[in-house]
């Protein structure tokens, strides 16, 4: 159902059409009036009714003027405009802002109708041609992913590609690639799970990774010959390392499947020709390394190298959240962790991580005493830190710290409760931990594991679960296709959905149908 919006300054008129107009009739759901420009403004800015009729002749702002300003936020908006004036410079700058109809006052109850049902057949058809857009793509996506899958597995096998793509830079998009380096995922599987639970699982991992890495052009995520997940990721500066989005990955998977995964990272190659040496190089690590020794497994100079300014690290947090109510303190303490971060090289991603990290440690740490904290805000942080160089990611967490009395950050339920309704307003859509941490302006580490803590669910497993109970109500209610409906709750692949399916109720979804029809009958 649409929405439209009625803007006269005349009472009568306004809450005449409102009234007489058969509006359910017409596909419209919500009918808005408005007394003013002003005042129709902000209804568009939170409302955003699709049509809007309005009247030209009005105090303050015109109707036509108030078209010129809704459509710079609103393109798409569809008008109609009713005038008490037959004047043709009405009738031209109404041409000239593209106005969908032009009536005069008093209007004809059957010609409003017949042009708002114009309206809506032109928006149901706009967004059908969008939504097979949409599936062209995806079509077209699974397609283009077998196709890289199969290049990048003949890559690090060493096989004879034929040429599968002809230059992987530009493919890549990336205008400067230092290196490459390849981390193994390695799941640890359940020890009763079936082949189907097995499977549904690691597809989902494979996906989590896709959506971490692939969507944010820091990689590319196949599987190996073995069925291993495979990431090879994108050095970008000298100082570079895959360790830290390493790291940050294990922790969202184990967040989503309460078990963390092995990671093995092999060695940097500078050429993508080279792919197979790092990949060699993390297989040999996973072969050799004791099982249950570590989570994340690499080259023993920069695992001593990592050990040590861990320890340094987690010194300095602990002495920074335990010492709140001192901030010279607090403050002296970050500046010897930002020397530490030039000593050790970090990169400038990994420093943004822990400047963001640290900042939130000792932010809940003052909640903790202070029980407010007015004026300061995470996300306006991670704003910040989004695109920051090393040092200015230090410069900024710093005058973020000394800001820190009188500052309060947004409630975390409020936080999980604008997931969830953005979850259930993007259920058909691609839907990951990366675009929904995005929507909230906090990273996807930081939100995954807030998920977590607060539903005591990973965000996949809530999204998953939410699309299986609306499958269900589709299968029961409907005669739809299964895949179908597999498309319209998210999954554009049949059998990941038919997996996800059988492991949340124990059957697929044609056997699911037969027994709610049998049960019925």
């Amino acid at each position: 159902m649409y929405k439209v919006l009625v803007v006269d300054d005349e009472k009568m008129i306004r809450m005449g059409i409102k009234k007489v107009i058969r509006w359910d009739e017409l596909g419209i759901g919500d009918v808005f009036t408005a007394s003013s420009a002003r005042e129709a403004l902000e209804i568009l800015k939170e409302h955003k009714p699709e049509i809007m009729i309005t009247d030209i002749q009005m105090s303050e702002m015109s109707g036509l003027e108030l078209i010129e300003t809704a459509r710079e936020f609103q393109p798409k908006l569809r008008v109609l405009v009713l005038t008490g004036y037959d004047n043709f410079e009405y009738a031209r700058q109404s041409l000239r802002l593209k106005v969908q109809d032009f009536f005069l006052k008093p209007a004809d109850e059957n010609d409003l109708s017949q042009a708002i049902r114009e309206q809506v057949a032109y928006l149901k058809k706009e967004e059908a041609e969008v939504k097979n857009s949409l599936l062209v793509q995806r079509t077209r996506g699974v397609a283009e992913q077998m196709r890289l899958e199969t290049y990048m597995r003949n890559m690090i096998h060493r096989r004879e590609d034929g040429r599968i793509i002809e230059n992987p830079y530009d493919y890549f998009r990336q205008d400067r690639i230092y290196g490459f380096q390849v981390a193994m995922v390695v799941p640890a599987l359940c020890i009763d799970g079936q082949l189907s639970e097995k499977s549904f699982r690691e597809m989902s991992m494979k996906n989590i990774c896709i959506s971490i890495v692939d969507a944010e052009e820091e990689g590319i995520t196949f599987l190996d010959d073995d069925g291993t997940i495979i990431i090879v990721y994108f050095l970008k500066e000298e100082e570079d390392s895959s360790l830290e989005r390493t790291r940050e990955l294990a922790d969202i998977l184990q967040d989503e499947f309460d078990s963390r995964p092995r990671m093995v990272i092999g060695s940097v190659v500078e050429k993508f020709e080279n792919l197979y040496v790092s990949y060699h190089d993390a297989r040999h690590l996973l072969n050799t390394e004791k099982e249950g020794i570590q989570d994340i497994i690499q080259l023993l100079g920069e695992q001593n190298k990592n050990h040590i300014f861990q320890d340094i690290y987690a010194e300095l947090k602990d002495i920074m959240c335990s010492n709140i109510g001192n901030t010279e303190y607090v403050l002296k303490a970050f500046r010897t962790f930002k020397r530490a971060t030039e000593s050790y090289n970090l990169s400038r991603q990994t420093v943004r991580r822990l400047c963001f990290e640290l900042a939130s440690s000792i932010y809940f740490s003052y909640l903790g005493e202070a029980g407010e904290a007015e004026g300061v805000k995470l996300d306006a942080l991670s704003k910040s830190l989004r695109s920051a160089s090393r040092d200015e990611a230090c410069e900024v967490s710093e005058m973020f710290l000394s800001q820190m009395l009188g500052s309060q950050e947004e409630n975390v339920h409020e936080i999980i409760a604008k997931a969830k309704y953005y979850i259930s307003e993007h259920l058909t859509e691609e839907l990951t931990v990366s675009n929904i941490a995005l929507s909230l302006y906090i990273t996807p580490n930081y939100f995954s594991r807030l998920f977590k803590r607060v539903t005591k669910e990973g965000c996949n497993e809530y999204i998953v679960r939410k699309r299986i109970e609306k499958a269900k109500s589709l299968l029961d209610a409907t005669s739809l296709k299964v895949g179908e409906i597999a498309m319209m709750v998210g999954y554009r692949d049949t059998n990941y959905f038919s997996l996800a399916f059988k492991k949340h109720t124990g059957k697929s979804p044609t056997k699911y149908r037969e027994e709610i029809q049998n049960v019925k009958e």
